[in-house]
């Protein structure tokens, strides 16, 4: 479950009907996505203010979503990366820009 290719794409025309609730909450709140390691270490500041590891890789989250629930397809934080890799607005985990 390493590959973020391999993982279900969110995408604007899914957008507005049927998402889980998870996955409408990472793409509706406000979240900053930054690169923090090659390999697929992320940093997510939350609307809260929090700050959370996502390893797309490991498919980990340092919110206590993941580490009390681990639920499937990922806590917010983890599919929100999942977009703005697949959409091109975060470098992807080998640390190359998209294309």
């Amino acid at each position: 479950m390493g590959d973020v290719r391999a993982r279900a794409a969110v995408t604007d025309q899914t957008r507005p009907t049927g998402l889980e609730a998870r996955t409408r909450r990472a793409l509706d709140e406000t979240m900053d996505v930054s690169l923090l390691a090659k390999g697929g270490r992320y940093e997510v500041r939350s609307q809260s203010g929090n700050v959370y590891d996502v390893d797309v890789v490991a498919t980990t989250c340092t919110c206590p979503d993941w580490q009390h629930r681990k639920p499937d397809g990922g806590c917010k934080h983890l599919r929100r990366v999942d977009y703005e890799i697949k959409h091109g607005c975060v470098p992807r985990p080998d640390g190359r820009l998209p294309t």
